[in-house]
């Protein structure tokens, strides 16, 4: 029916906005009111909630395309950093989400510490996955593996 790693960029948009508008209301909660800031804590966990259990999704699509597209590319070496700045962003956003799940059973002296570390992770989260996203869009636009197809050679790639 479909190519196997077509799958991988069908999935992998909805937790790189959820996660991102995640990182955006953590900044947005410190500032706002007490009304806004239990509406930001909810939306905080939902788009975490969906980014996270949808970006564990696009890792597993983008396992099944790594073995397809490492073949085709030039330089695999921005394939594997893709692959791994991935990881690291989706960890970070696991771990803030069990934070967020877990923190009303933590003492309230705590729960301060626990929201400054959220936000932290969420700010982290969000840089990394903004470079593993820049990192695949030069996989797919420079390199071959979507929109452009470069020379047999690699004679036009030119990681500036």
């Amino acid at each position: 029916m479909w190519r196997t790693e077509l799958f991988h960029p069908l999935i992998v948009h909805l937790p790189v906005v959820t996660l991102l508008l995640a990182s955006v209301a953590g900044l947005l909660r410190y500032p706002a009111k007490s009304n806004d800031k239990i509406f930001l804590e909810r939306f905080i966990f939902v788009m975490l909630a969906i980014g996270v259990v949808t970006g564990w999704a696009g890792i597993y699509t983008g396992q099944l395309a790594y073995n397809i597209e490492v073949r085709k590319i030039c330089d695999p070496k921005v394939l594997q950093n893709h692959q791994y700045w991935s990881y690291v962003s989706v960890i970070i956003y696991t771990v803030a989400l069990l934070l967020v799940v877990f923190k009303k059973y933590i003492a309230a002296l705590n729960r301060l510490i626990i929201n400054v570390l959220i936000v932290i992770l969420l700010i982290a989260g969000g840089i990394i996955l903004g470079y593993a996203g820049h990192l695949g869009a030069s996989v797919v636009y420079e390199q071959g593996a979507g929109v452009h197809k470069p020379a047999d050679d690699c004679s036009d790639y030119n990681p500036a």
